[in-house]
């Protein structure tokens, strides 16, 4: 019995469907656990990474340019940019980046699962690290 577990994966056999309704990933059988971890998990980890830096990216711009603006004019509480135009902002102009990340693949489904190493690379943490991070900051 598992007693821990970040995510459950559940398999349907003979003895039904249980396990497969209480997770949160349902197989139909074993064989496809090595595509559902070194594809899907890799692409899973490689764009949420990504998509965390770029909106925080997102927010520093706006963040930035208000107290910049709020500094040269001796610290009013005026907003430089209104609701309707904020709002734009954060759907309408950064979704086009958002659709690109997220749909973004950098191998094909049977490089991954010939080549399981490149999963490897992500153990490090590199693409989420506090460098990146730091690189994701100093672009804004």
């Amino acid at each position: 019995m598992i007693l821990e577990s970040n995510v459950g994966i559940g398999i349907v056999g003979k003895e039904g469907k249980q396990a497969s309704l209480a997770a949160d990933f349902s197989i139909n059988q074993f064989s496809y656990l090595k595509r559902l971890l070194l594809w899907h998990g890799r692409q899973s980890y490689k764009r949420s990474a990504l998509l965390s830096q770029f909106v925080i990216h997102r927010g520093l711009i706006i963040s930035v340019i208000q107290a910049v603006f709020s500094i040269i004019f001796y610290f009013v509480s005026i907003p430089i940019y209104n609701g309707y135009l904020m709002l734009g902002y954060a759907t309408v102009y950064t979704s086009l980046p958002v659709f690109s990340i997220v749909l973004d693949e950098d191998t094909g489904v049977q490089q991954a699962l010939d080549y399981p190493p490149l999963y490897k690379t992500l153990q490090k943490g590199r693409s989420l690290s506090f460098k990146t991070f730091l690189i994701w900051v100093w672009q804004s």
